[in-house]
C-alpha cells in the first residue's frame, strides 16, 4: 500500500505541473530572522527593506541598507552612548564612523 501511495504522488507531481521556485524566497542573513520582534524601540525587528521598519517606535532604518547580509530594524547612534539603543543592543560603528544600534545577539 505504501509503495502505491508513493507512486501515485510521484505521478501526480510529474505531470506537467511546475513546482514553485523556492529560491526566490530564500536569503542569507548574518543577523535578523523572520519572527524577530525587536526591543522596546523596535531595534532588532526583522526587516527585508525600509518599509518593514515604518511601524517601529524609533528604529525606522533597515540594516540591509548598509549591509545586505543583515535584516533588522535599527537607528543611528553616537558611539559611547549607553542609552540610545534600548534593551539588549549596543551602538556599533564601522570603519567610516557610521554608527547604528545593533542587537547584542548579532555581536556574539
Amino acid at each position: 500500500m505504501r509503495n502505491v501511495l508513493v507512486l501515485v504522488l510521484i505521478a501526480a507531481c510529474s505531470g506537467g505541473h511546475k513546482m514553485p521556485d523556492a529560491s526566490v524566497d530564500m536569503f542569507y542573513t548574518e543577523c535578523g530572522a523572520p519572527g524577530d520582534v525587536g526591543n522596546e524601540l523596535g531595534i532588532g525587528k526583522f526587516c527585508l527593506d525600509l518599509a518593514d521598519c515604518g511601524s517601529t517606535p524609533d528604529a525606522h532604518l533597515c540594516s540591509s541598507l548598509g549591509d545586505l547580509n543583515t535584516h533588522f530594524c535599527t537607528k543611528m547612534c553616537t558611539m559611547g552612548s549607553t542609552d540610545q539603543c534600548g534593551t539588549a543592543t549596543q551602538c556599533v560603528c564601522d570603519s567610516s564612523n557610521r554608527c547604528g544600534c545593533t542587537p547584542t545577539v548579532c555581536l556574539q
